[in-house]
């Protein structure tokens, strides 16, 4: 069931801590005990020394706040590869035009623009009008029209993004391609110097979702989105979430769970447990980073990973104690 025309286009970046108090064996009092074992019958230098007890005291687990989270990273070549494949589908629909029934779909898909940018609209009807007119174009064999369809609307959409001042009206164009885009975009922090932070591949990917939700393509097998597809929509909305009723946390969260369901190598269990603790779910963040540190994955964030546990057990029993 689609959502009215006013709902959201889009699905879905102190003070001194306490340190935690030592109990029984902790890992400072062994890291202190075999440094000092290490040392023995030594005539080391001050700077030795000084070396050796860094590379300890970096390595010993302490309480931490959580701040980061691991991201999507962007395989650059698949990206430059996706580039050039989108570029080639908008220029050939440029050169040679697109059939009747195609356009008839990027026609639509600007009628949802137009209602979304208002939030005036009958969704039954647009939703009425956009079934037919894609299967019109199916039964018409016009799948390779329609994926040139959404690389040249991608394409004018980016370049309506990057011809608006943002300090007027919106255009007419990018509110029919990005609906209530411009509005979000301010909202939720990604127009800086009257300029969109987002890069034109962020663009073209929150764009190309959007298009897909909207012609109800998404699952389609010809149509659904890549593996880098998703990582490159997932990884700017974890970087710079929309704004609205949920908090930051709650909306990295379910970005974070959609991308998981589609990418089997994200560290689901690290970043949940790194949420939940911001959030201050102090024992369903323990039990994620302690299952994350129990598959023993990810060797980059293990140590934080044990710093945030850390911090999610000091806190839990800060709380029992009052």
């Amino acid at each position: 069931m689609t959502e009215p025309a006013n709902q959201p286009s889009l699905e879905p970046p102190g003070d001194a801590v306490k340190e935690a108090k030592p109990v029984g064996k902790t890992w400072a009092n062994v890291a202190e005990r075999n440094l000092g074992q290490l040392l023995q019958g030594w005539e080391a230098g001050g700077i030795t020394v000084g070396l050796v007890l860094s590379a300890v005291l970096l390595s010993v687990p302490r309480a931490a706040r959580p701040v980061e989270f691991p991201v999507p990273l962007v395989d650059t070549a698949e990206a430059e590869a996706n580039r050039q494949r989108s570029d080639e589908l908008a220029d050939a629909a440029e050169r040679a035009g697109l059939p009747f029934e195609t356009r008839a779909v990027g026609d639509v898909v600007r009628r949802w623009g137009a209602a979304l940018s208002s939030g005036v609209g009958d969704p039954e009807q647009l939703n009425r009008l956009t079934r037919e007119r894609v299967e019109a174009a199916l039964r018409a064999d016009q799948r390779g029209a329609l994926r040139q369809l959404r690389a040249v609307q991608a394409r004018m959409f980016v370049r309506a993004v990057r011809d608006y001042d943002w300090s007027g009206p919106v255009p007419a164009e990018l509110r029919d391609l990005g609906g209530d885009f411009a509005e979000r975009a301010r909202k939720s922090g990604w127009v800086e110097r009257r300029h969109c932070i987002a890069t034109d591949d962020e663009l073209a990917a929150l764009f190309g979702v959007r298009w897909l939700e909207l012609t109800r393509l998404r699952d389609h097998v010809d149509f659904r989105p890549t593996l880098g597809d998703w990582r490159r929509y997932y990884r700017f909305l974890l970087l710079y979430p929309e704004q609205g009723g949920a908090g930051a946390a709650e909306r990295r969260l379910r970005y974070a769970e959609a991308l998981a369901k589609r990418d089997g190598d994200y560290p689901i269990g690290l970043v949940r447990g790194t949420l939940l603790l911001q959030l201050g779910r102090n024992q369903a963040s323990a039990r994620e980073l302690s299952a994350h540190l129990g598959q023993g994955r990810g060797a980059e964030w293990q140590l934080r990973a044990r710093n945030y546990l850390l911090s999610a057990a000091r806190d839990a029993a800060e709380i029992d104690e009052e």
